[in-house]
């Protein structure tokens, strides 16, 4: 609406570019006849009926527009008011040169021009204003000619008139509507504006990585979720080697999907998939990033419900026959002994004893509930569960616990994360002792991950390490170096994990074997929970002691 204009007391920037077209227009004008006037040419009209006062007022004109021009490039803001006060003083100005120079010249025309600019800088009542005024200027010079016996046109004066308020409604209708429309545009741009903010706060908070690069390779969007996965600090200023290698796979063949992959030895494994930022153009490709673990944890609680009854199946089908053998092979060992062969008597011992662990195992597995997380300050929950094993696994080992005096608290359920802690601290301390005897040590780190700042778990022991022939292996079940170890230690360890959406890694050190465990942050996993029925969020408070 156009009072909406008026409300405000200054011009706006849109309308102050017209007046400074006007301002330098009417400088022109004023120069013009100036010029005209001072180098005596003659053109029949100006100045004839009254020569003394025609100079005074083109004087009193070009101060005026001179005003007009300091007002429109000086100020910067002009305000309504003024404006209205000037192009009235600028019409009566015109008004005394049409007088001093007499009727029915073209210096008329000059006021529609007046009255066309003034409606588009001041709509409304107060650009009607200026057009009455303009027409009361010309009849009153019209009837002052008649009056003093000087030739006069008042049909001139009304068509003239009537002129002035049909441009006055042409151009406040015109501009109207061209406010209109910009105000419309206006509101589209803002409303896109506020879209592509919207589209950038949601890809942010995405769990799903997003990276979109143009047809240079160069990134020209990435949220946080990218940056965790790919294991940056901050922002990525270039596509890693890894995930490079597979956009010109990409480029080459667009069907192609990609397999999984890790882009550093401590990130979790990312699966990717290529689209274009606008299909049938070359604008750019988007990059999504999926967290192949938490795709796993659907899988996983699936898997944990059926490999948990066949688990128990076959525990309880295996333990009978198992006690049959054990009082046979006790019997025997009795018979060995008494003969003197107690080589043969050691190896039923160690084979009845690493049965046994295997059958604890499974049974481990197949007795695992539904994973219940719950907040955990998992820097005080490691240091009383490792004191808790130094009197029994963790007694003849030298034992080295070191935790960031942050808070750092995680999701996870105690009963798993403690499983798989106890069975990496009984890896450790096994390999530790066999490489060192009493000199085994093992070192418990809990902090966060420099890059990622991911709260971690780091169990470090002095043992001999794990062979490069072992590394893709070593989390297989049943896979194991040691004939009188079960294989499953690491598998469970990883499994239980996994459950918690935690990883185990391994991480290559000089000495000895480091495992870590990775924890998720809390705001994913409750994100992550409140999407899944067959999780529990029990939120403890902070000053809840460790169970």
């Amino acid at each position: 609406m156009e009072t909406s204009h008026l409300d405000t007391p200054f011009l706006p920037l849109d309308r102050l570019r017209i007046l400074k077209y006007f301002s330098v227009y009417s400088a022109i004008i004023t120069a013009g006849l100036m010029s005209l006037f001072f180098m005596d040419i003659d053109l029949g009209f100006l100045g004839q009926a009254d020569p003394k006062i025609y100079p005074m007022i083109l004087s009193f004109h070009a101060v005026m527009t001179i005003v007009f021009i300091v007002l429109a490039f000086s100020v910067g803001q002009a305000h309504y008011d003024h404006l209205i006060a000037f192009f009235l003083i600028d019409i009566t100005l015109v008004a005394g040169l049409i007088y001093s120079s007499g009727s029915g010249t073209s210096l008329s025309y000059l006021m529609v021009i007046n009255i066309a600019v003034g409606n588009a800088l001041v709509s409304g009542q107060k650009g009607y204003l200026l057009s009455a005024w303009a027409a009361i200027c010309l009849v009153y010079i019209e009837y002052f000619f008649q009056e003093n016996g000087f030739a006069y046109n008042f049909v001139n004066a009304g068509t003239l008139g009537v002129i002035f308020f049909i441009s006055a409604l042409i151009i406040q209708a015109l501009v109207k509507r061209l406010h209109l429309s910009v105000d419309i545009n206006r509101q589209q741009a803002d409303s896109l504006l506020s879209m592509e903010q919207l589209t950038r706060l949601v890809l942010k908070r995405l769990e799903t990585g997003v990276v979109v690069i143009d047809n240079q390779s160069n990134i020209i969007f990435q949220n946080s979720a990218a940056q965790r996965l790919l294991g940056y600090p901050g922002a990525i200023r270039s596509l890693p080697e890894k995930l490079q290698d597979r956009y010109h796979q990409y480029e080459k063949f667009p069907k192609y999907k990609p397999e999984p992959f890790k882009a550093g030895p401590t990130t979790a494994k990312v699966q990717i998939m290529f689209s274009p930022l606008m299909p049938g153009t070359n604008r750019g490709t988007v990059i999504f990033i999926e967290d192949t673990n938490v795709v796993y944890q659907q899988a996983q609680r699936l898997k944990q419900q059926s490999l948990g009854k066949l688990s128990a199946s076959i525990v309880r089908e295996i333990r009978e026959p198992m006690k049959g053998i054990y009082q046979i092979a006790k019997h025997m060992s009795k018979s060995l002994v008494a003969s003197g062969d107690t080589k043969r008597h050691e190896q039923i011992k160690n084979h009845s004893v690493r049965i046994d662990r295997i059958i604890r195992n499974v049974q481990s597995l197949s007795n695992s509930k539904a994973t219940e997380f719950e907040k955990t300050p998992i820097g005080k929950w490691t240091y009383a569960l490792t004191k808790s094993l130094q009197t029994s696994l963790l007694k003849d080992v030298v034992l080295q616990v070191k935790t960031n005096k942050l808070p750092m608290e995680v999701y996870c359920d105690r009963s798993q994360i403690q499983q798989a802690v106890t069975n990496l601290l009984e890896n450790a301390v096994y390999f530790s002792k066999q490489q060192n005897g009493n000199s085994a040590r093992i070192i418990v780190l809990v902090g966060e991950n420099k890059v990622s700042r991911e709260t971690v778990i780091e169990i470090q022991d002095n043992g001999y390490g794990v062979g490069l022939d072992d590394l893709d292996h070593i989390f297989e079940p049943f896979y194991t170096s040691e004939e009188n170890k079960s294989g499953l230690g690491l598998y469970l360890a990883k499994q239980f994990c996994e459950m918690n959406m935690a990883r185990l890694d391994y991480i290559a050190t000089q000495q000895g074997a480091r495992f870590r465990i990775t924890f998720p942050d809390p705001e994913q996993v409750k994100r992550q929970l409140e999407q899944e029925e067959d999780f529990k969020l029990r939120d403890k408070a902070h000053t809840e002691g460790v169970s």
